[in-house]
């Protein structure tokens, strides 16, 4: 499930998100020596470690789809035209999408002057206007798009199904969600998340404020 987030974090010089020493956008190369400190006289040897990249929260969402996908299916009778049992996933998985978009915007938007990046994100409150006009009118193309032409069609395509059908659900078409939809969600998981990581490290690095996503978690507590 969290797979594509083991080991990676941001470079603290332009924001990327990666697992290497060396970071693959700016070359910045982190200081991995470890720490020597004596406590009554031993001495002690403590590993470098830098902050992981997603907040709690993330990596409960994303916990509790991998719990829904073990959780055993009750017996029903003429289960025919229902919805999905585990429907859960796919309102999970488009939640964990949303929270993803909130801090992919509010880092590449770091460097607006004072409240702009509020006010932009306030006037396109939807994320269907979000990853559509405001979008195209940063970078040119929507995020689909974008999305398509780093190698992620497939997974493109599944996200904007599934959000018609949370939308449908959401507005009364309880069957909006069915069987299909769940498998098909819990095998683009994963390709997601690097498509999405992928477009994160294109289009919100070189920053000269940083904001990561355990930051933006932490802003909306406030």
């Amino acid at each position: 499930m969290d797979a594509p987030w083991h080991g990676l974090a941001h470079c603290p010089e332009c924001n990327a998100l990666h697992t290497s020493s060396k970071c693959p956008i700016c070359g910045h190369v982190l200081d991995l020596t470890p720490h020597r400190i004596t406590v009554d006289d031993v001495e002690h040897v403590i590993p470098a470690a830098t902050q992981g990249a997603i907040p709690w929260s993330t990596f409960v969402i994303l916990q509790q789809i991998r719990l829904e996908r073990e959780r055993p299916l009750a017996a029903i009778d003429g289960a025919g035209g229902r919805p999905a049992q585990r429907l859960a996933i796919v309102i999970l998985f488009w939640t964990l999408f949303e929270i993803l978009m909130e801090g992919f915007f509010r880092a590449a938007f770091a460097d607006l002057p004072g409240e702009l990046a509020d006010e932009l994100l306030q006037r396109f409150p939807s994320i269907g206007g979000r990853l559509d006009r405001l979008y195209k009118r940063t970078w040119g193309m929507t995020f689909w798009a974008d999305l398509e032409a780093g190698g992620f069609a497939e997974d493109a395509k599944h996200l904007r199904l599934v959000q018609e059908r949370r939308n449908a659900f959401i507005h009364g078409d309880p069957e909006a969600i069915d069987d299909a939809l769940v498998e098909a969600t819990l095998a683009r998981l994963e390709t997601v998340q690097r498509g999405w990581i992928q477009l994160f490290n294109k289009r919100c690095t070189g920053r000269d404020k940083r904001i990561a996503l355990w930051q933006v978690d932490q802003r909306s507590r406030t």
